[in-house]
């Protein structure tokens, strides 16, 4: 093994930190976490399963950013991927879990106990041991370690065509790493953790052997397939393939029974907001821009959906700003709710706004337009790849003046609200999963 700069060495074209073999003996201790207890969605996957379908393919899929017991909100679109893709494979979801000998957590315990979340398919939840808030270029390591042990079970269990790997990091390289171990094809799905990356310099060089040593890449948008070919250095092949939209959950309703959702709407035009509280999705920028949008409209009013992410530091910035600036009546937190409640605040808007720092693909924004609602949203990423005519609303700088002017023209508009919901829903996350399907039978050809 050659070493590198920054105390790294590069073995089997997966980088590692001096002295770190050492932990193996610790995540031997793993087995103590997890013994005696069935994992999540284990009896769907060895009691009473199914033989596959001559002809279908077996697709082992593995994300930290999944639904569990613990937490059932966390990635519900990598679900409803894999969930219209059991239409056309066989499919298992394995979900590594941040674990620590000392730390206690609740949602671990709860995952432990065999617990599930409500929707197939789901999860077997595994035990990732990594340092909390420390060491985090290394969490790729951990995370391959934890696939390669889950991986490894499930082979002998369930022999799988390939693994399907989503997100950039920890999660692809990790699984590049413990599929090349395994000797099994992998996919990996750029879903926008890239730009929030691109800063670190050893996790980049990480990601970047991972995607190029990756038998197929996809990737949610156009701008997430330029990153990735520009962090790589090469016209790496990559297969863009947008998420879709659920349109029996997503689509248009009565306004007048919507808006009865909304807390003392009155005559006020309501902006709605979804997402992660978290500094990438720029809220903040949202809530800095309402005095401008009010002093030229007058009674506009805020919500903002969605529940804590890691931030907890953010959530009261926000809240300190509101009070800064005598927003109270004004702004709504509503919290985390579920994607039917979500469809129904959508309706009740006048508008809907993401005012993102950095995106892949805006589950959130393809919702919205699916729901008939006009957008406004920051130029980023993916987001003027979907918000594409100005029928469907308007793109702006990430500034909150930028998102103020934008906002006011979109709320002097009128809109077309049936046809913004017709162009929104045309793509369901059954014409994504048949395109991954392509790629995923490709790949299985060339072994």
């Amino acid at each position: 093994m050659r070493p590198t700069s920054d105390g790294l060495r590069a073995g089997r074209g997966f980088v590692d930190i001096d002295g770190m073999a050492t932990a193996v003996e610790v995540i031997e201790r793993t087995e103590e976490w997890r013994a005696g207890r069935p994992t999540v969605g284990e009896a769907s996957l060895v009691e009473g399963a199914a033989p596959a379908e001559v002809g279908r393919h077996r697709v082992a899929s593995i994300t930290m950013c999944y639904p569990t017991a613990s937490e059932p909100w966390r990635g519900r679109f990598v679900q409803w991927r894999l969930a219209a893709l059991t239409r056309h494979a066989d499919v298992r979801v394995i979900c590594p879990r941040p674990w620590f000998p000392i730390v206690r957590s609740d949602g671990a315990a709860k995952d432990a106990a065999g617990a599930a979340a409500s929707e197939e398919p789901r999860a077997e939840v595994v035990p990732m041991l990594c340092v909390p808030r420390l060491l985090k270029s290394l969490d790729g390591w951990w995370f391959g370690r934890a696939a390669l042990a889950a991986l490894r079970a499930l082979r002998e269990r369930w022999p799988f065509d390939l693994v399907d790997a989503h997100f950039e990091w920890p999660d692809a390289v990790g699984a590049v790493w413990a599929a090349r171990r395994l000797g099994v094809p992998v996919v990996v799905t750029l879903r926008g953790k890239l730009p929030g990356q691109m800063g670190h310099r050893i996790r980049r060089r990480q990601i970047a052997w991972a995607l190029a040593a990756a038998d197929a890449r996809i990737a949610v948008s156009r701008s997430l397939a330029g990153l990735a070919r520009e962090l790589v250095g090469r016209e790496l092949p990559i297969e863009v393939i947008p998420n879709g939209v659920d349109r029996a959950l997503f689509h248009p309703l009565d306004r007048a029974d919507a808006r009865r959702a909304l807390p003392d709407s009155g005559e006020a035009r309501w902006i709605v907001s979804v997402g992660h509280l978290q500094r990438l999705k720029g809220f903040d920028l949202l809530i800095e821009a309402l005095p401008a949008v009010r002093a030229h409209l007058g009674d506009v009013r805020l919500a903002l959906v969605g529940g804590p992410a890691g931030e907890p530091r953010y959530e009261r910035s926000l809240r300190a700003l509101v009070d800064t600036l005598k927003l109270g009546s004004a702004v709504r937190f509503l919290g985390r709710v579920a994607p039917g409640e979500v469809n129904v605040l959508l309706n009740a808007a006048d508008l809907f706004a993401l005012a993102s720092r950095s995106e892949g693909g805006s589950n959130a924004l393809r919702e919205a337009l699916a729901a008939g609602v006009p957008v406004v949203a920051t130029e980023v990423g993916g987001n003027p790849e979907l918000v594409c005519d100005a029928a469907l609303g308007r793109t702006c700088a990430v500034r909150a003046d930028a998102l103020a002017l934008a906002i006011i023209d979109a709320l002097r508009q009128s809109w077309d609200r049936a046809a913004i919901a017709a162009a929104g829903g045309r793509r369901t996350w059954q014409d994504a999963a048949r395109e991954t399907m392509d790629v995923f039978r490709r790949v299985a050809r060339a072994r």
